[in-house]
């Protein structure tokens, strides 16, 4: 429709009667963003302009072509240091079945702007691990080291995905070498707690007391049994509701050494008291 009453549509303010101006703001600033991850689908996005904008939302989509893998109400927002906005980072599990590079798609709104920012991409591709030694590390948000307490139930690496194919470790654990060719162990852990009890059901690994750095639950595949080291595709996992940090840190070291050169496949969200599965 070109015309009301004579005005032309492109100059609503001046169509009396019908429109008035609205005011609210103008196209949000578009994000820059880095992706990291990808192991078993969990992936990092860092707002690296954050500081740009005063509250914001963001939005993201990831896409293999047209197939989503990764919807917006699955992304995992948190809160900044104030606690009364949203901060600049955002995660996600890409547990999508569908192969191939995922595009991620990161949009910001800021609020009192009416209009979204331009979508800003990235990509990632889901990994496998494949190490002598992996260890599971409890970090904060950012991946920093922490004293918070873990407390694994039970802890499984799987050689397919969806918590299929052949499990890790392969029998119930009664202690950290009651396997052949597999050793549990922990930087820290409280009598009658130790780390074997994460590796059968209904048990439980607890570190009440350790420090940032001896924050850790490890599996170490020897070489006699393993001379091949198994492919891990997926995690099995299951916190206790006493574990306090956020996230973990999934390394990788084929020395054990981890002193700068493991392998940091990703940080994971935990949701104590419940199954979780990554991959």
């Amino acid at each position: 429709m070109a015309s009301i009453s004579g005005q032309n549509t492109s100059n609503i303010s001046g169509i009396d009667g019908f429109f008035t101006e609205q005011g609210g703001g103008t196209v949000s600033t578009t994000p820059n963003i880095t992706v990291s991850g990808g192991t078993f689908g969990a992936v990092k996005v860092t707002i690296t302009n954050h500081s740009s904008y005063t509250n914001p939302n963001y939005s993201a989509e990831a896409k293999v072509g047209t197939t989503v893998t990764v919807s917006d109400s699955d992304i995992t927002r948190i809160l900044d240091s104030s606690s009364n906005h949203i901060g600049d980072l955002l995660t996600m599990n890409d547990t999508s079945a569908v192969s191939g590079t995922r595009t991620l798609t990161v949009k910001a709104q800021e609020f009192g702007d009416y209009i979204q920012s331009t979508g800003v991409t990235g990509t990632y591709v889901k990994a496998d691990v494949q190490n002598r030694y992996v260890r599971i590390r409890g970090v904060t948000a950012t991946g920093a080291e922490t004293s918070q307490t873990m407390g694994i139930i039970e802890t499984r690496f799987w050689s397919a995905s969806g918590a299929t194919g052949t499990r890790y470790p392969t029998t119930n654990l009664t202690s950290n070498t009651s396997e052949t060719g597999i050793v549990v162990s922990a930087g820290y852990f409280r009598t009658n707690y130790e780390p074997w009890k994460a590796g059968t059901p209904y048990g439980l690994f607890w570190n009440s007391g350790t420090s940032a750095a001896n924050n850790w639950w490890q599996i170490h595949f020897e070489s006699g049994t393993y001379p091949t080291i198994p492919v891990i595709k997926s995690l099995f996992i299951y916190f206790h509701t006493i574990t306090q940090p956020l996230y973990f840190k999934l390394q990788g070291s084929d020395t054990g050494a981890f002193t700068g050169e493991e392998t940091d496949y990703g940080l994971f969200p935990i949701v104590e008291g419940t199954y979780q599965t990554f991959g």
